[in-house]
This record gives structure tokens, sequence and C-alpha cells, in this order.
């Protein structure tokens, strides 16, 4: 009973956190151009289209995305959207945000609570354009790996620690400007830990312009679930 409590309690913090962090933000002058915390789906169907900010599709591929209680039922049931690619190779399965309003040019902060379980593989968060009707184009992306440390645009970068079965908080801040843009990403909250800003690769940066959706996916030759919640980015103004 004491080890529940302490993973509930964990989670409200984890939770408390990222609501702070978001708060310092629209704080200070800034718009919430995402917000995707799944409360008004149904569990055990797909997330609908319709979040609080922008939207959300779906991409089930070899695999099925679907809207859960909480990854584990030692956590609070806040509703979580569960990303499970069970078999590679198999088409790829993604869960993609759109924003609302403005794209492109500016800053970002994205904030998401994530939950990876100990036997998964390597999970990605993508940042991609979103210029209607082309489709959604990569400009950077981080792979969370089975060693626990997070790689850059599959390079040899790689950096910080997360952990496995138990939730933690993604931050990652891109400034993107008419000739530069740079990532910062940080992780956070429990045993989660690193920092690092790297600059995105000038060949993308035509891209990086364009800026307008996040996708959580599970490549084709990989194996992997799992868990996301409360996805928010803002743009300051």
């Amino acid at each position: 009973m004491v080890y529940h409590n302490f993973l509930r309690g964990h989670a409200y913090l984890l939770r408390l956190l990222s609501f702070a962090i978001m708060f310092l933000f629209v704080g200070c002058n800034a718009t919430t151009v995402l917000l995707s915390n799944f409360k008004n789906d149904t569990i055990g169907s797909p997330p609908g289209p319709v979040q609080p900010t922008g939207t959300v599709s779906v991409s089930p591929g070899g695999g099925s995305v679907t809207v859960v209680a909480a990854p584990t039922p030692d956590l609070p049931s806040n509703k979580w959207a569960r990303i499970s690619h069970p078999t590679a190779p198999a088409p790829e399965t993604t869960l993609t945000g759109d924003f609302d309003g403005q794209t492109g040019i500016g800053n970002y902060s994205l904030l998401a609570s994530m939950f990876i379980p100990a036997d998964a593989g390597v999970v990605t968060v993508q940042f991609e354009t979103l210029v209607s009707p082309q489709p959604h184009l990569s400009f950077f992306h981080i792979d969370f790996m089975p060693e626990g440390d997070v790689r850059i645009d599959d390079g040899a970068v790689r950096f910080g620690h997360f952990p496995r079965d138990k939730s933690f908080v993604l931050q990652v801040n891109l400034n993107i400007t008419q000739t530069t843009a740079t990532a910062e990403i940080t992780l956070l909250g429990g045993e989660a830990s690193g920092n690092i800003t790297v600059d995105i690769q000038p060949q993308f940066l035509t891209l990086a312009r364009q800026f307008g959706a996040v996708k959580f996916w599970v490549g084709f030759q990989h194996q992997a679930t799992f868990f996301v919640d409360d996805v928010i980015v803002t743009r300051k103004k």
C-alpha cells in the first residue's frame, strides 16, 4: 500500500511539474497551439481528432493507438494514449498532433508526459511541417533508446537518462529563425535527467520554418509499446 501510494504521488507530482512549466510559458506572452490530453476520448478507442487545442490523427499501421486509463493500475486514471507496435517489420504506428493557429518561424516549447515500459524498443518523437495539402515532413527527431538514453537525429550524439516503468516529462524548446534553428531538449522528473542544445541540420531549415506538428511513433523495424499524455506546445508571441 505504501509503494502504491508512492507511485500515485510521484505521478501526481510529475503532472504538477508539467503544468507549472506550461503556465510559466503561457504566462510569458505565449499562445497554446496544441493541447492533447485525451480527457474527452473514450477508453479503449483511438483518440478523437478534436482536442482542446489543435487536432490529433492516428495511423495504427502494424499496431494500435488507443486511449487507456493509465499505463499501470498504480497510476492515477488520467487517460493516456497507448501507442503499441508489437511486431517488426510492420508498418509504423503513429500519433500526430497538428497545431492550431500560426506556425513556422518562432519560439516553441513542447511538454509531454511519457511512460516507457522496460521491454520497449526504440520510441521516437518527431517534429514536422504542417503545410496543407502536403504530407507531414520531418526536420528533427529524437529516439528514446533501449539503453535508457536519447539519440539525436539517428546520429552519434546521445544524452541523458530516462526511467523505465515510470512517468517522466519531456521538454523541447525550439528556436526557429529565418536563418537558423536550435532545439533544447530536457528530461525532467523522478529518475529522468539530462539537457542538451543542438542545431537543426542546415538542409532541414526550410522544413523547420514550416513547423506545425509533433509525432509520437514507433518505426517499422522496431517493437515497442509506450504511453503519452498532456501534450502541449506553446508559441511565444
